[in-house]
């Protein structure tokens, strides 16, 4: 084993400095009024923190019972001590995230690389590799992207990539303890975060095809490995069952391909999001290492090559969700692809200088990624003549999309609306707000009244996307319709995104308000307005007659 150095503890404190100060630094000029998954999340971290405020025994049922529900508090317990010392605050919340799962995440990146034969790298000795592969994890801007917009799905990939590592140590799993281990820490990634059952279904497929089948003995080794591998297979069904009885029957249940064919994009779509979110540049050196690395006969090799098309197989084909966090399904592997490039580029003779336009193209493609070179803060307006230093440059398709910091500047106006929503709530006044899209939507106002007042907003719930339920039912129950001009809907450019056409009804009902059809009768059209950022401006409709719950309340 190796021995630790005071070196060691030495890097590790950088990284402990650089992770929290790139934190402090991208969350603190973030301007709130974070909607659906951006504000989710966060939301249900308070919630069980406030659970554990009240008494232990009030957070452990809180914990339990989320256990059966799609999304678990799992993932909240470790971060409990970090969210509370903060104050419950979005700063806390993202450095427990980083803290817990981030630095552990990029240090099993480094693990898993010390696995591998590095030929050129190997000579500088394992524990270099290990350090220059969590600096290199950590220089790829998804590795950071879907935890500071909130996302807890770094702890799932987290404890994968330590499976993967546990794998690659342990090839032939002949001792039960690493089926054991093995299956325990795949059913964990599972019930952190659903999704990650198809990326453990990966590195077991990847684990079970990689090996060799030129003889008689070899196929009589892998059959054994396959039924080790099936073992591991039943230890997480086992363990998971235990855990979450009825988590895991509905995760075995469930058609999710028809419950999220909303959020399944195109091929087309999802093949640009994902080079973009990346950088092209990036991709085409993580490919050039993984087909080189085929050739180079060894097992580590082959599984992180087999997994690394079956991830992208499954992103591409299968789920095809543009969201950030699904992203995590590929970063591994793409960082490992990079480090066998590092390899091609050790192999040539001018390597010195390879090596120099490999670190200063990471880095610039690091800053890209993070919207540091970016001239404008938000990303919320997509029509912004000028995204970033680099717009008007052939390059910038070989850099990595950016992601700024969440800043507007029409905080103002929002801060106006919400108090306007809170005055009418306290009136009693039911408000439907025909706005969905990822400028303008109910959910921000929701969150930001969950995190300042003691009583919500009545605010009703709107069905944003097409199906049985019709926002024209709300509406005829509100007492107040809030109308965006233009509509508002997502786009196939945002961040949080659905296949499009499927917010029509959202769109006719505004238009209808708009042209002053039959619809908007029977509202009267309120003198103030909320001039929004990108040309986006609210309108409040206030019923002329009271509906026909408000009837009745009164006759009772």
């Amino acid at each position: 084993m190796t021995q630790l150095r005071a070196s060691d503890g030495l890097a590790a404190l950088l990284l402990l400095l650089t992770v929290v100060s790139l934190v402090i630094r991208y969350i603190t000029p973030e301007t709130g009024f974070y909607w659906w998954d951006y504000a989710d999340y966060h939301n249900y971290a308070i919630l069980m923190a406030e659970a554990f405020n009240q008494s232990p025994s009030d957070g452990w049922e809180f914990l339990r019972q989320s256990l059966s529900q799609q999304k678990n508090g799992l993932h909240i317990l470790p971060l409990l001590p970090i969210i509370q010392l903060g104050d419950h605050r979005r700063l806390a919340y993202i450095l427990s995230l980083a803290l817990v799962y981030l630095i552990p995440f990029s240090l099993g990146m480094g693990a898993i690389a010390t696995e591998l034969p590095l030929r050129h790298l190997g000579q500088w000795g394992k524990r270099p590799v290990f350090w220059f592969t969590t600096v290199l994890t950590l220089l790829l801007p998804m590795t950071w992207i879907p935890m500071l917009r909130g996302y807890p799905d770094i702890g799932g990939a987290m404890v994968l990539v330590w499976a993967t590592w546990l794998y690659l140590r342990y090839p032939r799993l002949r001792q039960p303890w690493q089926i054991l281990a093995l299956g325990a820490m795949i059913a964990l990634s599972i019930l952190l975060r659903r999704h990650f059952a198809y990326a453990a279904l990966t590195l077991l497929l990847a684990a079970a095809l990689s090996q060799r089948f030129g003889s008689r003995k070899d196929w009589q080794k892998s059959l054994i490995l396959w039924l080790r591998l099936a073992m591991v297979g039943i230890v997480s069904l086992i363990v998971m069952a235990i855990v979450a009885p009825e988590f895991t029957q509905k995760a075995m249940t469930t058609d999710f391909s028809s419950r999220y064919q909303l959020w399944s994009l195109p091929l087309g779509v999802m093949l640009s999001r994902t080079g973009a979110a990346y950088g092209w540049g990036l991709w085409a050196m993580a490919i050039v290492g993984w087909l080189v690395s085929q050739r180079w006969g060894q097992l580590g090799w082959r599984v992180v090559g087999m997994a690394a098309g079956l991830s992208l197989a499954v992103v591409l084909l299968k789920l095809r969700y543009g969201n950030l966090h699904y992203t995590l399904h590929l970063t591994p592997w793409l960082v490992l692809g990079l480090l066998a490039f590092t390899e091609v580029l050790l192999d040539r003779v001018q390597r010195r200088w390879g090596l120099v336009l490999l670190g200063a193209y990471v880095l610039v493609n690091f800053s890209s990624g993070l919207g540091m070179l970016s001239t404008g803060m938000s990303p919320l307006v997509s029509d912004s003549p000028s995204e970033s230093v680099l717009a008007r440059v052939s390059l910038k398709p070989l850099l990595a999309k950016a992601h700024p910091p969440l800043v507007r500047q029409d905080t103002a106006e929002l801060e106006r609306l919400l108090l306007r929503l809170q005055a009418l709530s306290q009136q009693q006044q039911t408000i439907a707000l025909l706005a969905a899209s990822n400028q303008v939507n109910a959910s921000m106002f929701q969150s930001e009244a969950f995190q300042r007042f003691d009583s919500s907003l009545t605010l009703l719930p709107v069905a944003i996307f097409d199906g049985p339920v019709s926002p024209l039912e709300t509406v005829s129950e509100a007492d107040v319709v809030i109308v965006a001009t233009p509509p508002q809907l997502i786009e196939l450019q945002d961040e949080q995104v659905v296949r499009s056409q499927s917010q029509t009804m959202i769109r006719l009902i505004s238009e209808a308000f708009i042209q002053n059809q039959t619809i908007a009768e029977e509202f009267r059209r309120l003198p103030d307005s909320f001039e929004l950022q990108g040309g986006v401006q609210l309108w409040l409709y206030e019923r002329r007659q009271p509906t026909a719950a408000d009837v009745d309340t009164q006759s009772q």
